[in-house]
């Protein structure tokens, strides 16, 4: 089952339901998934590329509660949040498929290590998981970026792990394209460093009533105030906007 909103079909299934869709998805490219909060409704309202990439993703959830609240106010009641720690929950979860390779991306080598345990862990071969930590400002460096590209194919990989933020992850996959090979890939940002155990999430309730936004705001203040002070404002003209045209 699916939804639509703000331009863009949402899954509405589980986490294994999400993942079992991209792994059935068409193999000429990576199977991106993505997972919307309101931040990305924000940039997706300014950034081609992001756009791009949202649109040629293999599956969208919803991550962001008010995102999920929007939806039902709609009189989609079988919207639900699976967010980056649900998918990546779930990876990590049960039998690990005899030819799983894994490829982590992330933002420092103590995150990625924390990872591969993780998978070893679960059933997989130490060598079977690949790590890499990419420079600031990767994403546009065309020659460091091929390289990078190569790594993950000659891996093997069909589990590639994103986690070093949107919208760089997001775009710098789908401009890689058929150079990454054909992995499910999971965009989830921070959720690799919280899996890891280096970081720490909000708790069920604090999750339940839409403030794990602050929870994170107050454990990273200068990393997170442009985003949920100044740019998430917009969101409540996207919003607007997006009713009156509904309205029209």
């Amino acid at each position: 089952m699916s939804l639509s909103l703000f331009g863009h079909v949402f899954s509405t299934g589980s986490a294994a339901a999400i993942l079992a869709e991209a792994e059935a998805g068409p193999r000429a490219r990576p199977r991106l998934v993505v997972t919307a909060n309101v931040d990305h409704i924000v940039v997706l309202s300014e950034n081609p590329a992001f756009r791009m990439a949202y649109e040629r993703a293999a599956v969208r959830t919803l991550d962001g509660t008010p995102l999920v609240w929007l939806a039902r106010l709609g009189g989609r009641y079988d919207a639900v949040r699976v967010t980056g720690h649900d998918l990546l929950a779930c990876a990590l979860a049960g039998p690990q498929p005899e030819d799983r390779r894994v490829f982590v991306v992330c933002a420092g080598t103590r995150v990625g290590e924390r990872i591969r345990d993780l998978f070893v862990q679960a059933g997989l071969a130490p060598d079977a998981v690949a790590i890499a930590v990419p420079p600031f400002g990767f994403e546009q460096d065309a020659t460091y970026g091929r390289a990078l590209a190569d790594a993950v194919r000659a891996h093997g990989t069909t589990l590639l792990l994103m986690g070093v933020g949107a919208p760089k992850s997001e775009i710098w996959v789908d401009r890689q394209g058929a150079a990454l090979g054909e992995p499910v890939v999971l965009a989830v940002g921070d959720a690799v460093t919280v899996a890891a155990g280096l970081a720490p999430r909000a708790p069920r309730l604090v999750q339940s009533v839409g403030l794990e936004w602050l929870f994170r705001f107050l454990h990273a203040p200068q990393r997170l105030f442009r985003r949920y002070f100044v740019r998430s404002w917009r969101f409540v003209r996207i919003v607007a906007s997006e009713r009156d045209s509904a309205a029209g």
